[in-house]
């Protein structure tokens, strides 16, 4: 039994239903286990990939020198980061300080 649906439009007043063709009618789709097949070799073939390169970066010189660029990166920019938070923490502890001074002597004692 083939599972097909409907659609329709109103005509005159009247809805009138059109048929929803069925995913595998149309011209050049491929049978589904086909396309499984086709999938599959293609994420075995990019896993293969994934796992040369892996090789690759830990054991080769150029492979090392690559990961230390990105750690040197990586470091360099934490170490700007931090540097902003140190910053930005000493601005709001300062003007703090200058807020609770200003209360203080703002506040009489009769």
């Amino acid at each position: 039994m083939k599972m097909t649906g409907t659609r329709g439009h109103f005509e005159k007043g009247e809805w009138v239903e059109e048929k929803i063709s069925d995913e595998t009618e149309k011209p050049g789709k491929k049978p589904i286990e086909t396309r499984i097949e086709e999938v599959s070799a293609e994420v075995s073939g990019t896993m293969g990939k994934v796992v040369s390169l892996a090789k690759d970066l830990f054991t080769t010189e150029e492979g090392r020198k690559h990961i230390q660029r990105k750690i040197d990166g990586a470091a360099g920019q934490l170490d700007s980061a931090l540097k902003d938070f140190i910053s930005e923490s000493e601005k709001a502890l300062k003007s703090r300080k200058h807020e609770e001074e200003k209360e203080k002597k703002s506040i009489k004692v009769e």
